[in-house]
């Protein structure tokens, strides 16, 4: 039982990667909402290899340290379109591509490891379903900067 205890993590992830690769096809076509994906566990997060890591936040949300100061060699990439909520202004996929693209953030390995994140993981979420519909393989929503602090040490 020891060796079906150790797999059930790496399923789990492999779940969450379909999923979110499922729900970012379903609005890659840009027109609607971005449906977001929920937090990966601190396991998950812990076991990532030199993760790229993508800040969702506005610049002022980054400046004033909402969910925590941010993280060392971060890329800030707004989900928000000129720091409006998405209750006002809901972001698409493909202007959320059109900004990774700009920032030039994404690396040319689709199997390289990335975490996305804002405050608390509500547009990380929505991040990490943008970049998996781009093929990219290895992205999980880690909540917000001191949550994945406290799961990476």
């Amino acid at each position: 039982s020891s060796h079906f205890g150790s797999s059930v993590p790496f399923l789990w992830a492999l779940d969450q990667r379909a999923a979110c690769r499922a729900v970012a096809m379903a609005s890659a076509d840009g027109a609607a909402a971005v449906e977001g994906m929920p937090v990966v566990s601190a396991e998950v997060l812990r076991e990532l290899k030199d993760p790229l890591i993508i800040d969702a936040r506005d610049p002022e949300e980054v400046t004033e340290g909402k969910g925590g100061p941010p993280l060392e060699g971060s890329i800030n990439v707004p989900f928000n379109m000129d720091g409006a909520k998405q209750s006002d202004r809901p972001t698409s996929a493909s202007d959320y591509v059109a900004k990774l693209e700009e920032a030039k953030a994404l690396p040319a390995d689709k199997n390289a490891a990335i975490i996305t994140h804002c405050g608390a993981g509500g547009r990380g979420g929505k991040s990490c379903a943008v970049i998996t519909s781009l093929g990219y393989t290895n992205v999980h929503n880690g909540g917000g900067p001191d949550n994945i602090r406290a799961a990476r040490g």
